[in-house]
């Protein structure tokens, strides 16, 4: 057979996409009083405030006629001081290249609001981490029960202003817990309810017989999961019938965390997620909250991110190639791609001291410059590292038994991918071409010559091809990225923002008042809200940043890429051999400490 190539299309970044957006007047004209206001939030994107009993029609309306296909995430916001809750839907339309924010308000009592499932299956998920968080219940939803915490937890909603920092368990509560988790991974009771059967029953005609499907554990403690997870299979015998992944065994309340943590002070919890490719993450918060500031950091910043950004990329990818390629059987990839990932891992330590967790940015520029002989070091990576992925595409692309492992499994079509919510590469190896670097450029993206590889069949081989061919383009970022790193300071000069140099500190009263402020006050970032995104290894990541002027956030929503991605494998795997299970839950890249962030 064959190797399979990937195109490198990618949709256009449209000079017009503004003025083809959806009306929002068209929407206000149509919908009348249930459009109860219409705000911009600090990037300028219109956010619609919608009557929560018309809020499902007004959303089938925006996908089906205004053309916004792709649900990005739902999420709660409790502002507290009395004021209602909040749900907030992020969408975009991959016909215009537009964003939207809808807003639907509800009491704290009785929050009730249909569910948006008949429209994008990808709310699944979302809506039940809203209502494990929040108490929102989405009626119509068919499996609505918690998804980060305990299915049987009582005490509360964790994200609400009124539930403590500390959670609330009474030691009673523990051991009921415990005992309880304890019985359901044992006897995958909670799952068979779920299912609505003790295990299908069908008549063996052949010999009268009475057979029943059979419900297989794997995890949550297991090799070939990538983390913490837990898969319950229903099996006919081989084949997937049904597959159930459980979440939040690593559960670690970041965002949470964060409203008790000055602007600043969150950076290190944003490495902790994704700690295969934390830079990626400390810059995507940063420049969130930079749109909030309304401050443009300096070119060197720019260009030093762009490097950080496509080296973890590479560093995210060269693991998924190993570990997917032991996965399936073969140990030499796994030898190559592991001895490239210790030489940015050495590029790591240089520049941040830290080789996974780098906190590596600040709100309005870097931790520090780059040291001398850092971009060098750079530059001979880029220029050698091909050969390695030469070899590593010599051992796989056209192995018969990769090709047999991958090809025509865990496939899924354009349409259905978006409307799951797979996002990254898992997205464009569907042949979905879009990327937040070339859709919703930042970092002056738009000004680098790069494709944004494609693949045609949607399955395992394809997510492979796309994630090498990935690879291969983030080297070009990089040289051109190399060539244009400019002189001068790599942190905004605002004194509001950016600790001062040590010797204006030991050397002024401005200086040392400074310094005093910022790091005792905190950062105070103006009241406002917005929507940040950046196109991470394994997808869209996106911030939903609200603040109310002070030091610390009102909300921080990480919307992960490995969360939504999670959310596809049971449509993926259904119909699948269970010996699959392992190659298509290794082709969708995950991390567990984003998922149960």
């Amino acid at each position: 057979m064959p190797p399979r190539t990937v195109s490198g299309k990618h949709m256009k970044v449209r000079a017009d996409a503004v003025s083809e957006r959806p009306d929002v007047a068209d929407v206000v004209a149509r919908f009348g009083d249930a459009i109860r206001s219409i705000e911009t939030d600090a990037a300028g994107e219109p956010v619609v405030n919608v009557d929560p009993e018309r809020s499902f029609e007004v959303l089938e309306y925006l996908r089906d006629s205004q053309g916004y296909d792709m649900l990005k995430d739902i999420t709660g916001l409790d502002l507290g001081g009395g004021h209602p809750l909040q749900v907030v839907y992020q969408l975009w339309s991959t016909r215009d290249s537009a964003p939207l924010r809808l807003k639907a308000a509800l009491p704290h009592d009785n929050p009730k609001l249909e569910s948006a499932f008949g429209l994008w299956r990808a709310s699944d998920w979302l809506e039940r981490e809203a209502y494990d968080m929040y108490g929102v219940i989405f009626e119509g939803h068919p499996d609505l029960r918690r998804i980060l915490m305990p299915e049987n937890y009582e005490e509360g909603y964790p994200l609400r202003k009124d539930f403590p920092l500390r959670g609330r368990f009474s030691r009673a509560e523990q051991t009921r817990l415990a005992l309880s988790r304890e019985m359901e991974d044992l006897y995958s009771l909670d799952e068979l309810a779920v299912s609505g059967r003790s295990g299908s029953r069908r008549a063996e005609p052949d010999e009268g017989l009475e057979t029943q499907n059979m419900i297989l554990n794997i995890g949550p403690q297991h090799p070939a999961t990538h983390g913490v997870l837990r898969l319950v299979c229903e099996l006919d015998g081989e084949t997937i019938v049904k597959c159930t992944p459980h979440i939040g065994y690593l559960h670690t309340g970041f965002e949470k965390l964060s409203e008790y943590r000055t602007w600043n002070q969150v950076i290190p919890l944003t490495d902790r997620m994704d700690y295969l490719a934390p830079m990626l993450y400390n810059i995507g918060y940063a420049l969130g909250v930079e749109e909030l500031l309304g401050i443009e950091i300096t070119p060197r910043c720019k260009v030093i991110r762009v490097i950080c950004s496509e080296l973890n990329r590479v560093l995210s990818h060269l693991i998924w190639v190993g570990t997917t390629a032991i996965d399936i059987g073969a140990m030499t990839p796994f030898l190559y791609t592991f001895e490239e990932r210790e030489r940015i891992y050495n590029l790591h330590e240089a520049y941040a001291g830290a080789r996974m967790t780098t906190s590596v940015s600040r709100v309005g520029g870097m931790m520090a410059d780059v040291p001398p002989g850092w971009l060098d070091s750079v530059r001979d990576f880029v220029e050698t590292f091909p050969n390695t992925l030469d070899e590593t595409e010599r051992l796989l692309t056209q192995n018969a038994i990769w090709v047999g492992r991958t090809q025509g499994v865990g496939a899924i079509g354009a349409e259905d991918a978006l409307n799951v919510g797979a996002c990254g590469p898992n997205l464009r190896a569907s042949g979905v071409a879009y990327d937040v670097r070339k859709d919703k450029p930042y970092l002056d993206y738009e000004t680098y010559d790069f494709d944004v590889p494609i693949g045609d069949h949607g399955d395992v081989y394809d997510r492979y091809l796309v994630r090498m061919e990935e690879m291969r383009q983030s080297l070009r970022i990089l040289e051109q990225a190399l060539d244009r790193v400019p002189d001068g300071p790599i942190n905004v000069d605002d004194p509001r923002v950016i600790l001062p140099p040590k010797s204006q500190v030991m050397g002024s009263i401005d200086g040392m008042i400074s310094h005093f402020k910022l790091v005792m006050e905190g950062l105070k970032v103006p009241a406002g809200e917005v929507w940040s995104s950046i196109e991470s290894s394994k997808g869209e990541l996106g911030f939903y940043l609200v603040a109310d002027g002070g030091p610390k956030p009102v909300r921080c929503r990480f919307r992960g890429p490995s969360f939504m991605n999670m959310s596809t494998l049971p449509c993926l795997v259904e119909g699948e051999l269970i010996a699959d299970l392992i190659a298509v839950n290794a082709s969708i890249d995950i991390v567990l400490g984003e998922i149960d962030r």
